[in-house]
């Protein structure tokens, strides 16, 4: 994974007005935290993280944050989460997590299917069912995606995450026993006169079994009649 270089710079917190005038400034109010030091609060340029979440990986990139007037802030940091306006979906914070180059971290990565199954070609359906898993490994060997071909699978076969293939170095916390992507038979719908075949045949069998009922409350009322004669 390479290393992108973010500029930043140190905000004031106190209030919801000082977050308001560094969006105003094209900035994104975020925090860094983790490694035992004090969390710091920071502005980012709004542009190019959106640009950066957008791009391969994104949404869980490595990147070196710098700070032209406060070296000692320097560090490299993996953005671990991003909050966003629920109506307008613009970036609102980001929290960014210190890590160590030398160190093995965990984050997860996506998952990307490549090939077409035989069972597609055979009018099969292609469930792909985890998108992300969780890995471990040096920062820096951390891959964008999880390639995972599933030219071979058939109808009714599936791939799991122990089927995966992954670097040497690298290890995989998901849980072994999940799928990843299955091959499912087309789903048949039924046709309109069907439903309709199936709705009459319901109809009755319910008016058959109200009759029935009908003819045993008769008989029930007879004996009655007849008990107290």
């Amino acid at each position: 994974m390479k290393l992108v270089t973010i500029e930043s710079t140190l905000r004031e917190t106190g209030n919801k007005a000082k977050r308001v005038q560094t969006r105003a400034t094209g900035n994104v109010p975020a925090v860094i935290y983790g490694n035992k030091e004090e969390p710091v609060s920071i502005a980012v340029n709004d542009k190019f993280i959106e640009k950066l979440l957008h791009t391969e990986g994104g949404a869980h990139a490595i990147v070196q944050l710098n700070f032209e007037n406060t070296p000692d802030c320097n560090t490299p940091a993996l953005i671990k989460a991003v909050q966003r306006h629920p109506i307008r979906d613009t970036l609102v914070h980001i929290d960014f997590l210190r890590i160590r180059l030398d160190q093995r971290i965990q984050s997860r990565v996506s998952v990307v299917l490549t090939g077409r199954a035989k069972g597609f070609l055979e009018g099969g359906v292609t469930d792909h069912q985890l998108r992300e898993i969780e890995i471990e490994c040096l920062a820096m060997e951390m891959p964008d995606h999880i390639e995972v071909d599933i030219t071979e699978l058939e109808l009714g076969d599936s791939i799991h995450v122990s089927d995966l293939e992954v670097a040497e170095g690298i290890t995989i916390l998901t849980n072994a026993k999940f799928a990843v992507a299955s091959i499912h038979a087309p789903r048949v719908l039924k046709t309109e006169e069907e439903e309709a075949a199936e709705a009459a045949e319901a109809a009755e069998t319910a008016e058959g079994e109200e009759g029935g009922e009908g003819e045993e409350n008769k008989e029930d009322g007879k004996e009655d009649k007849e008990g107290k004669k």
